[in-house]
């Protein structure tokens, strides 16, 4: 099982390292968004299942390679049927709390790239250095994203840019932060 499941996370791509958690009572999971607002959020849970057979005649020539094999196919199966499902969920939610940057059919640009980042929350380390997200974008605008980001990382201005917007997240950070309420 451990092998199964660990070959199947690495369908998740950048998704395999989003904070999880089990619940183990329940068919539903409630919810409230970031923004704290009262209306509370339920998420139904999918079932996720990867079947196959194998003839009892091909089992004595099998072998543990072949066992290993069935096993990797099973689960990138299972794995992307999970992925297909979370970037479904995350396409929901950003767009029902209004987090969807639309370019309106222009390539992907130094402003779209900045409009985004102020829509995320960045979490900081305990030296203030930001943890910056990971961006998931299609295989066709990836050559895209790829330049933006060179350029945000090159050029002086959009560097400036880059530093004041880090800096007003990290005010809302520490902002954040303070109102945590610790337990005792």
């Amino acid at each position: 099982m451990d092998y199964f499941e660990s070959e199947a996370r690495i369908e998740l791509g950048p998704l395999q390292d989003v904070r999880r958690f089990t619940q183990h009572e329940g068919k539903t999971l409630k919810h409230n968004t970031m923004d704290n607002s009262q209306k509370d959020k339920e998420i139904n849970y999918v079932e996720f299942k990867s079947e196959y057979k194998v003839a009892y005649a091909d089992v004595p020539t099998m072998g543990a390679e072949g066992v290993l094999k069935l096993l990797q196919e099973q689960a990138k199966d299972f794995g992307g049927q999970q992925a297909k499902h979370q970037y479904k969920v995350i396409s929901q939610t950003t767009e029902e709390v209004g987090n969807v940057v639309n370019n309106g059919g222009e390539p992907f640009s130094i402003d779209s790239f900045f409009e985004v980042m102020e829509k995320i929350q960045i979490d900081f380390d305990e030296f203030g250095k930001p943890n910056m997200p990971t961006m998931v974008v299609s295989p066709e605008g990836a050559e895209r994203a790829k330049e933006v980001i060179q350029e945000a990382e090159n050029d002086p201005d959009v560097k400036k840019r880059m530093d004041e917007l880090l800096a007003k997240k990290k005010e809302e950070y520490d902002a954040e932060q303070a109102r945590r309420k610790l337990v005792d």
